[in-house]
């Protein structure tokens, strides 16, 4: 008989069937925009979307999420370093991620 281990490896059919745990179904199926993270980055020239998620106050909920941030702020918060993270993450369609929070305004579905 051949290796079990090597049928399901090979069986495309069933590697495409997932389960997925009810309380992870909101962070599948919504988006970056959705999020209460989702910030605007407003430097001198342009404006550019993030991710408050990775400054400590904002993750902890000790503050309360702003709409905007200025890039002197981000800045002081977390290093120029974590500016590129806030910067990198999000996307207007990409998928959320593991810290998703839903806005206070996102209409019930």
């Amino acid at each position: 008989m051949a290796n079990i281990h090597d049928y399901y490896r090979k069986n495309f059919l069933y590697e495409g069937h997932r389960m997925m745990l009810p309380e992870l179904k909101d962070r599948v199926a919504c988006t970056c925009p959705q999020c209460k993270f989702y910030i605007l980055v407003v430097g001198k020239n342009e404006v550019k979307r993030g991710c408050a998620a990775l400054m400590p106050q904002y993750v902890c909920f000790v503050k309360r999420v702003p709409e905007k941030l200025h890039v002197a702020d981000i800045l002081k918060m977390v290093g120029k370093g974590g500016l590129e993270r806030v910067l990198a993450g999000p996307g207007h369609h990409h998928q959320s991620c593991s810290r998703f929070h839903p806005k206070g305004n996102v209409d019930p579905d």
